[in-house]
């Protein structure tokens, strides 16, 4: 017990890196199944033998049990979870990340398989909202989630699609993940894809999908405190599969035959009607009728 501690504490703290905080709480592992077996070996021997050392072979399990809960928790996750670092709502085109190189834990096409069938409500978000609101509004979680900001591009128009990458701490190892987040138009209004990856290891023992999670449910909370009606806000899948089986409509054609000289090149305008601050001599009587009355008083 106090290996693991101090070689969480030392890693929290930046004094080793986590490399070799992993050897150390390897290490803690296999005292703690020491501590459990001669416990055990120990309380045989006092059944039949008898003699002192009861409570010492009852603290020694106690506290190798302890130890043994990281790695039991482990064992289970890695059952429970599918091996994968790296998830994502958009599989064929997640947000780009950058950053470390990242161990790949399958193929691309296994990666999909399996994050289909283990994490099924891992998909893009749509809101009736334009991107630069929703970027405000996801930059309110980042902040209030303490996620450091790596990168990030604003919305330069109202909307623009935007892009945001963050630092994550793991809350109890201290292990550093990264988080990337694309909005960009659609034609509900916005289109929310995010991506989460582990910068160590191949298995993330859902973590990933855990943070995706959240970080969905803070966004609606951050969205229903802003605008008091989340349901009115979201997009469902239905209505995305009603909208695209819907036929699109096409504009019809202003005339049946394209404009062009007999050539086949596009005619160039022949008549400037403003030009260096003066009208031209062959401006025709239509547009003179026209600009007269924007015409600058030029003897002024």
């Amino acid at each position: 017990m106090p290996l693991i501690l101090v070689a969480v504490g030392a890693h929290r703290i930046g004094a080793i890196d986590p490399e070799a905080m992993g050897w150390s709480l390897l290490l803690a592992v296999v005292l703690g199944a020491l501590a459990v077996l001669f416990a055990f070996v120990a309380s045989v021997m006092l059944w039949r033998r008898g003699g002192a050392g009861a409570s010492d072979a009852l603290r020694g399990f106690v506290y190798g049990t302890l130890a043994l809960g990281p790695a039991i928790a482990a064992a289970v996750a890695l059952v429970l979870y599918p091996p994968l670092n790296d998830v994502s709502t958009d599989l064929d085109d997640p947000p780009a990340l950058s950053g470390p190189v990242r161990p790949a834990a399958a193929a691309a096409g296994d990666r999909r398989a399996l994050q289909a069938e283990a994490y099924p409500d891992i998909v893009p978000r749509r809101f009736r909202m334009e991107p630069g609101q929703l970027h405000a509004a996801v930059r309110k979680v980042v902040d209030k989630r303490g996620w450091a900001v790596a990168f990030e591009l604003p919305p330069d128009m109202p909307d623009a699609g935007t892009r945001l990458q963050v630092v994550v701490r793991t809350p109890v190892l201290a292990l550093t993940d990264d988080v990337a987040i694309r909005i960009r138009p659609d034609r509900f209004g916005a289109l929310l894809d995010i991506r989460s990856a582990s910068r160590l290891g191949s298995h993330d023992l859902g973590a990933n999908a855990t943070r995706i999670r959240t970080f969905f449910r803070d966004l609606d909370e951050a969205l229903l405190e802003s605008y008091g009606d989340l349901a009115r806000l979201t997009v469902t899948e239905e209505e995305v599969a009603e909208a695209a089986a819907r036929p699109v409509e096409e504009l019809p054609l202003l005339t049946e035959r394209p404009l062009g000289s007999d050539d086949g090149r596009v005619p160039l305008p022949t008549v400037k009607p403003f030009l260096g601050g003066e009208f031209g001599d062959d401006m025709p009587a239509e547009l003179e009728e026209i600009f007269q009355d924007d015409a600058p008083d030029l003897e002024g």
